[in-house]
C-alpha cells in the first residue's frame, strides 16, 4: 500500500512536470493525429518517471506516461494560441474536455478521485481575473518539489521568457483569516495541492480566498493553470 501511494504521488508530479508548449501556430488537426508531430518538435523527457532501483517491480509499470494530451483552444477557435502538451498514464482518464470562444478546461482523474486540471481563461485583461472573497483571506506556502519542462516563449509578438524558470510547486494552506472578526491569520494544517508555476512564485502568499484554478494561474496571453488535487486535500509520499 505504501509503495502504491508513493507511486501515485510520483505519478502526479510526473504528469505536471511533463507539461510543455508547442509554437504559437496551432495546427488544425485532431489530437490523435497531431500528438506525434507536436511531440517531435519539442524537447521532452523520458516517458517514465524515475524511481529508485529498489522500487523496480511490477507496480512501477504504473509510472509509464505513455499517452500525450494536446490542448485544443487554438485549433477549435482557429487562432494562433500555442497548444500545451502533457503526458499521462493508462490508468488516468480524461473526464472533462471543454473549449469555448474564451476558455478551455481539461480534467484527468484516477481511481482514487485525484484530479489534474488544465485551464485556460481568456477574455479578461491581464490583472483583471478577479478579487475573490471580500472578507476571507488565505495564507499559502508554495515550495518547489520538481522542475517543470515548460519553457515560456513567444505568444504572437510578445516574448514571455521573462517569466523565468518554471517548477512544480506544492501549495499548502497554512492560515486563514476572516477580516470581519480576526486581527491576524489563524494557523491551520490545510489542504495541499500542486501547480506548475514560475519559480519566483515560491514562498508565502497572502491572498483573498479564490478557487484553485484561479489562484494558481500565470499570465500567458490569457490565464493558464495546471494543477493537481486530491479528494481529501492531502497527498502523501509514504
Amino acid at each position: 500500500m505504501k509503495l502504491t501511494r508513493r507511486l501515485c504521488f510520483l505519478m502526479m508530479i510526473g504528469i505536471l512536470a511533463s507539461c510543455t508548449a508547442c509554437g504559437s501556430e496551432t495546427p488544425p488537426v485532431p489530437v490523435e493525429e497531431s500528438t506525434q508531430e507536436e511531440t517531435d518538435n519539442i524537447v521532452s523527457s523520458s516517458k517514465e518517471t524515475p524511481v529508485l532501483e529498489s522500487e523496480e517491480n511490477s507496480d512501477t509499470q504504473e509510472l509509464k506516461l505513455d499517452h500525450t494530451y494536446v490542448t485544443q483552444f487554438g485549433t477549435v477557435n482557429a487562432v494562433s494560441y500555442p497548444c500545451f502538451l502533457f503526458d499521462y498514464p493508462e490508468n488516468w482518464t480524461i473526464t472533462k474536455e471543454e473549449v469555448s470562444q474564451t476558455d478551455e478546461t481539461v480534467v484527468l482523474t484516477n481511481e482514487r478521485g485525484s484530479t489534474i486540471t488544465y485551464t485556460y481563461i481568456g477574455g479578461v485583461a491581464e490583472g483583471q481575473l478577479g478579487s475573490g472573497s471580500a472578507t476571507d483571506m488565505t495564507r499559502i506556502e508554495l515550495s518547489a518539489v520538481a522542475d517543470s519542462q515548460f519553457i515560456p516563449g513567444y505568444v504572437d509578438a510578445r516574448n514571455y521568457e521573462d517569466l523565468g524558470k518554471f517548477v512544480v510547486a506544492e501549495t499548502k494552506i497554512t492560515g486563514t483569516m476572516d477580516m470581519l472578526t480576526d486581527s491576524d491569520f489563524v494557523d491551520t494544517d490545510g489542504a495541499v495541492s500542486f501547480a506548475v508555476l514560475p519559480e519566483n512564485r515560491t514562498g508565502t502568499e497572502e491572498t483573498t480566498d479564490l478557487p484553485l484554478r484561479v489562484q494558481n494561474t500565470f499570465w500567458y496571453s490569457g490565464y493558464v493553470s495546471f494543477t493537481a488535487q486530491a479528494p481529501d486535500g492531502q497527498f502523501t509520499e509514504a
